[in-house]
């Protein structure tokens, strides 16, 4: 009788906490990589009159609870409080008021929805029921791409308010692009709505416009008849980086060598300099930028050619040196101190700074990690084979600062092949390289041509565009103006991203429009992976 009694402590013990633990989903196998899905909705979708306190959804899997309340709403926006409760595999809402009569409430879960394993549903999903005896059919879809690279932009949010419109309050819709970056209002009332994209941080529905970007698309108004489907375009988000990269810190390696840490990945331009000064301005040296730390892209390592001593403070200026936006960089560090400790840095090869390809007539550019004056061993044991010709020393090449430039006799020769070996005093060893060079024969050619419409609003002879070919550095290598068609040669071999737009006001940038007052955003094209081939001309057939 006891262990009878004690086996049923055990079972009734398991099956408590069965009940009571947080739900999971089982470990071991492979890692889980499927979205939760929506099984069973009560009501389902395409009720009528409507007169419950609740919906319930059935979901295939354990859902996350927080990124459902987070990815849960009501439209259009009715102002009623609703508590959300959990079971197993279930969610429950439950209306604290009654919902209004006559009215077609769409109820969406988000691409914030994920499951226990952070898997996010892949598209919006959609409960829409009515309290009168119809379903409003009305629908509006539009896309939501990335201005740099075209590619739709997932999860960004589109509003929709319906007129009169008051852009101090919410928005009466609010929907979500999928994975693809499409956005899809559905079960809309027949009516006149105005539309645009919104950076909606806080989630209120709402422009706050001091903190929020917002653009518009090229359409104002939208009417939409009883079951009307009606295509609004895309609108291309840019988020302009304005912010300039900040100096956080300047530290001494040794006498000569300055380590600069930003807040961001920095680059280094041609022109860069830093200007070292004592506390009270006057001047003192010019220091050298060197490189980018490859590890840490936010750090500098640079040198002056004069010691600075320890035991005195200076100050920094700098140009040249901006982020990846083509923000100059800008300095919270007032002073600094200055060290004693001994310079033996060795000059070490970096890497070639014209890996990516030079003309005939362009010399090869090599970095290093100090600055070469008092290292003679970096000219002295440059080699340059020439097909079947060792040339060493080469005559035609200098050191300025930290580069070495080797330059062609005359020009490189398409009949040569050429390798050139410089000298790397970390290691005592010479460091190979194959240039790349594009000659004439290789380059290829992209022909762009501006497509008519079929409403007559893109005239493609009398609208002046602006034309940005991008390499695969990222390198802007055409910025030219165009009417209808243009050839552009010279290029060599590889993938471009071609962005074509409407110039207005003689500006050389995109003008993206404004929401309020409304202007229409111009024209706008981008393409990825433009192929140009060896001694080819391609075709980009340009349609906004």
């Amino acid at each position: 009788m006891h262990r009878f009694l004690f086996f049923l402590l055990i079972v009734s013990t398991a099956f408590l906490l069965v009940e009571c633990a947080t739900p999971t989903q089982p470990s071991g196998g492979p890692a889980d990589r499927t979205p939760p899905e929506v099984v069973e909705t009560d009501p389902p979708s395409g009720t009528t009159m409507f007169d419950g306190d609740r919906i319930t959804f059935q979901f295939s899997k354990y859902v996350d609870r927080d990124s459902f309340r987070e990815a849960f709403q009501m439209e259009p926006d009715v102002d009623i409080e609703y508590d959300i409760s959990f079971r197993r595999r279930s969610v429950r809402v439950t209306f604290e008021d009654p919902l209004p009569d006559t009215t077609t409430i769409i109820f969406t879960l988000g691409t914030d929805l994920s499951d226990t394993r952070n898997n996010r549903i892949n598209s919006p999903y959609q409960l829409a029921i009515s309290t009168g005896p119809d379903i409003d059919e009305g629908k509006i879809t539009a896309r939501v791409r990335d201005a740099g690279t075209g590619e739709g932009k997932r999860g960004e949010r589109v509003v929709l308010y319906r007129y009169p419109v008051d852009l101090e309050t919410g928005a009466d819709y609010v929907a979500q692009a999928d994975s693809a970056g499409v956005v899809s209002f559905n079960y809309l009332r027949e009516g006149k709505y105005k539309a645009f994209w919104l950076d909606d941080r806080n989630r209120n529905r709402r422009w706050d416009r001091d903190r929020e970007d917002a653009q518009p698309f090229r359409t104002d108004t939208i009417g939409l008849g009883r079951a009307d489907e009606l295509d609004i375009g895309t609108v291309f988000v840019t988020r302009e980086d304005t912010i300039p990269p900040r100096l956080q810190g300047v530290g001494m390696l040794s006498e000569v060598r300055l380590r600069l840490r930003f807040s961001e990945e920095v680059m280094i331009e041609d022109d860069a300099l830093l200007e070292i000064t004592d506390t009270g301005g006057q001047f003192i040296t010019d220091a050298i930028p060197l490189y980018v730390d490859e590890q840490d892209q936010g750090i500098i390592l640079a040198q002056s050619p004069e010691p600075l001593p320890d035991g005195v403070s200076y100050k920094l200026q700098m140009q040249g040196i901006t982020d990846l936006a083509g923000n100059t960089a800008e300095s919270d560090v007032e002073e600094f101190p200055g060290s004693d400790e001994a310079d033996t840095t060795f000059a070490r090869y970096i890497g070639n700074d014209t890996r990516h390809g030079i003309t005939p007539d362009e010399p090869l550019v090599f970095r290093y990690a100090r600055l070469l004056d008092d290292s003679p061993d970096v000219l002295d044991s440059l080699i340059v084979v020439e097909s079947q010709t060792t040339h060493s020393p080469w005559p035609h090449a200098e050191i300025r600062d930290n580069l070495l430039f080797v330059y062609p006799d005359g020009e490189w020769s398409s009949s040569e092949s050429y390798e050139i070996r410089v000298w790397d005093e970390a290691d005592m060893s010479r460091r190979t390289i194959q240039p790349q060079i594009h000659y004439e024969d290789d380059m290829g050619g992209m022909n762009v041509i501006i497509e008519e419409d079929e409403n007559g609003e893109i005239e493609k002879d009398t609208l002046t565009y602006r034309v940005r070919i991008i390499d695969e550095r990222g390198h802007v290598v055409r910025d030219e103006e165009m009417t209808g068609e243009r050839e552009f040669e010279k290029l060599p071999p590889g993938n471009y991203v071609v962005k074509v737009f409407e110039i207005r006001d003689d500006s050389r940038n995109w003008d993206p429009g404004r929401v309020d007052p409304f202007r229409k955003p111009a024209l706008y094209f981008i393409q990825e992976d433009v192929p140009v081939e060896r001694g080819l001309t391609g075709q980009v057939y340009v349609e906004f």
